[in-house]
């Protein structure tokens, strides 16, 4: 029995790992680990059906003249990609040649840096990732907000929590990384105030101690009261606010039209409970706001992330100078923490911009809803080829008939995937990777999870360990890691690939250079505040505290301030108060129901459906509330029609009392292509949801929750 790191998802658990004759018998958590303190949830704990699992790839394949698939050695498939690519090239400019990178990417550190780095060295603006479509107003709201440079105090032990649609509790978002249940069992007993607001009575919900079960899309108006309130009753903190921010008085005047009973009539919940909730989280001591894709997928991610974070700025929600940084750091150079603010950078708007809809790059990056666009406009710029890896577009962008046209109109589209997942079946070339426990990795990529590519997640002490590969592949597997692929054609088209180590600079991989992976986990550690090799000597972990770091005071001289008045969110509350001010009937008498996005714990948004990790059900419920169904005659586990303005699909109605009347709730992900008309076989949410409707402004992103709905039972055959 060997320990690792998890890397099902983005919680990073460790766990124990017992291999037999080569084979991945057994995945647990391991209870001596000080962080997890043995949690690992069913995803981890499954891997071996995944590992061992008949349909696993243990070769690429390639597309025959038939449409069927034949092994192909991967070195001769990168010779052949890497062929088409530079034809493409030629023909059509780099400008044709996009990649995309979906969310399991963010577990294998080196994939990401080197995905990028080969669409630098192509030449190519057309490098797109899932985050674009799956939470992307956090980092463009961050942007246009400024940065204070000290760690916020959610993650220390907090006295008041807010949580907007998100349900830590299945996602592992918005929780310090490590054992969410018991981090909300010991917080919620030492007195922590828990503001849950969402439409479905989560997990989460149920152990808040005030939850607003709101209309759907209501958030930003619940959040704009919340403001409104505590500026009026002045119940921010005064000192700091003076100090470090700029915009006060454009969002008194935005925020004015967002008085308690006229908002709360608007989100359809209690007007004292909204009020309420705004005065528990402003008169906590130590507090924060945390908002999960509930509210993104809604439509609205930037608004809500904007006013998410001005609820944290009003309140000093952020360590002070002489107040200790829990975790400054082991495999990446030590976090430097000042108490001041740097100012808002550039947000969106900028960069490569899409021919078939104007968006451009935002500070989440190009603008993913809008890629289908691309490939099925013709003219100069249409993009001819496309590299997936980590992801299964097919599966997860919105307006399925229209993904699926697009991925198929290309002359190029290669698939690194484990699967031959729905993208995969569409594709030219599907290359096989390594599985996470077949590679070696260490505790660096928790750390640049939390630091930089998960703003909800952080760690609250200095914790590393180096794991080494568990596993070989099984005989007879022609695998590589994913960002050997992107190094290889690298190789084959003469580009030298530019990645950034973790001191921030550039080490060239040309032609000629072959890295381990080894090798990579030492680059991403450079100038860490703990050497990788005194890491590795300490095979069980360690704690690395060292000297305590606290927050400096700030710099003489220093100017920067965090805007809260940013223009065009303003403009965005103006419109939200129109509806508020002169109320409009909100039914839509063809469509009287709106659909939830929901996650569920078996599996990891379009990947790891198998009826083993979904106790046995392999289709994707509705989950209706009670008292809609008895309206409706519908009863559990009877078939029902669902139909959007963009499409109708039949899927199975369960029962489920914690959602707000009026929604159905259904997981993405699922549904496989030519199986859509079997709703025992799952369906494909997407095809209810279009591409060019609502369309989140600054980042491109498609509404995919939040979309009118109409359901009728089928008569049983």
């Amino acid at each position: 029995m060997e320990t690792s790191l998890c890397r099902a998802c983005a919680n990073f658990c460790r766990v124990r790992v017992t291999v037999e004759d080569g084979r991945l018998m057994k995945v647990a958590g391991d209870p001596t680990d000080p962080v997890y303190k043995g949690f690992s949830c069913i995803r981890g704990i499954s891997q071996p059906v995944f590992y061992n699992h008949p349909d696993r790839l243990l070769t690429s394949m390639a597309r025959q003249p038939d449409g069927s698939y034949a092994p192909i050695p991967v070195a001769q498939a990168l010779d052949e990609i890497a062929e088409r690519l530079a034809a493409v090239r030629g023909r059509h400019g780099s400008r044709a040649i996009a990649s995309y990178w979906g969310m399991m990417a963010v577990n294998n550190g080196a994939t990401i840096p080197f995905a990028e780095a080969f669409m630098r060295a192509l030449g190519s603006p057309m490098s797109f990732n899932a985050s674009a479509i799956d939470k992307p107003g956090r980092a463009i709201a961050q942007a246009m907000l400024g940065t204070w440079q000290a760690p916020r105090t959610v993650y220390n032990d907090p006295d008041a929590l807010l949580l907007v649609g998100i349900n830590p509790l299945t996602s592992f978002q918005g929780v310090p990384m490590g054992n969410p249940p018991r981090w909300y069992r010991n917080r919620l007993a030492a007195g922590m105030q828990l503001i849950v607001i969402d439409p479905r009575q989560s997990d989460t919900a149920r152990r808040a101690t005030l939850h607003l079960q709101n209309r759907p899309g209501t958030d930003a108006a619940i959040l704009a009261a919340f403001i409104r309130i505590i500026l009026e009753e002045e119940l921010f903190d005064g000192a700091f606010v003076e100090e470090n921010i700029s915009g006060l008085a454009a969002l008194r005047a935005a925020v004015q039209p967002f008085e308690a009973h006229r908002s709360a009539a608007f989100a359809g919940v209690p007007v004292d409970d909204l009020t309420a909730a705004a005065r528990i989280f402003a008169s906590a001591p130590r507090g924060g706001a945390v908002a999960g894709t509930g509210p993104s997928l809604s439509g609205t991610s930037t608004l809500v992330e904007y006013l998410i974070l001005v609820l944290d700025t009003l309140c000093g929600n952020y360590l002070r100078a002489g107040d200790r940084v829990g975790d400054p750091g082991v495999l990446l150079p030590e976090r430097q923490a000042v108490a001041q603010a740097s100012p808002p950078r550039p947000s969106h708007d900028f960069g490569e911009r899409m021919r078939a809809t104007g968006f451009a790059a935002s500070a989440i990056g190009m603008p993913t809803g809008v890629l289908a666009d691309e490939m099925l406009l013709e003219g100069e710029g249409q993009v001819r080829a496309l590299i997936s890896c980590a992801g299964n577009p097919a599966n997860a962008w919105p307006d399925h008939g229209k993904a699926v046209a697009a991925l198929g109109s290309l002359d190029l589209l290669v698939q690194i995937d484990p699967w031959m997942s729905d993208t995969a079946r569409l594709a030219d070339y599907v290359i096989a990777p390594k599985l996470a426990y077949e590679t070696p990795t260490s505790t660096v990529r928790r750390e640049q999870a939390a630091r930089y590519a998960f703003p909800s997640n952080a760690y609250t002490e200095p914790f590393a360990q180096y794991f080494p590969a568990l596993l070989s592949p099984p005989d007879g597997a022609d695998l590589i890691e994913e960002w050997e692929a992107y190094l290889g054609l690298a190789r084959r088209l003469g580009l030298a690939l530019e990645i950034t180590g973790g001191d921030g600079r550039s080490v060239h991989f040309g032609p000629g250079d072959a890295p381990t992976s080894d090798d990579l986990l030492t680059l991403f550690s450079l100038g860490s505040r703990v050497p990788l090799v005194e890491v590795k000597r300490h095979m069980a972990g360690a704690y690395f505290h060292g000297d305590p770091l606290h927050v400096q005071e700030k710099e003489a001289g220093w100017t920067g301030r965090l805007d809260v008045g940013n223009e065009d969110i303003m403009a965005d509350l103006v419109e939200v108060a129109r509806d508020i001010v002169r109320p409009q009937d909100r039914s839509t008498p063809q469509y009287p129901f709106r659909l939830l996005c929901r996650r569920i714990m078996p599996t990891f948004n379009s990947s790891y459906h198998d009826a083993s990790t979904l106790r046995g059900r392999s289709h994707n419920p509705a989950y209706m509330h009670p008292g809609d169904m008895a309206a409706l005659s519908i009863t559990p586990g009877q078939l029902v029609e669902l139909e959007s303005r963009r499409g109708r699909v039949r899927a199975i109605a369960e029962a489920d009392a914690h959602l707000r009347p009026g929604t159905i709730s259904i997981s993405h992900g699922f549904g496989r292509l030519g199986a859509d008309d079997d709703p025992k076989a799952g369906f494909n949410i997407n095809r209810l949801l279009g591409a060019d409707g609502v369309i989140e402004r600054y980042s491109g992103q498609p509404l995919m929750s939040n979309v009118p709905l109409m359901v009728r039972a089928v008569p049983e055959a």
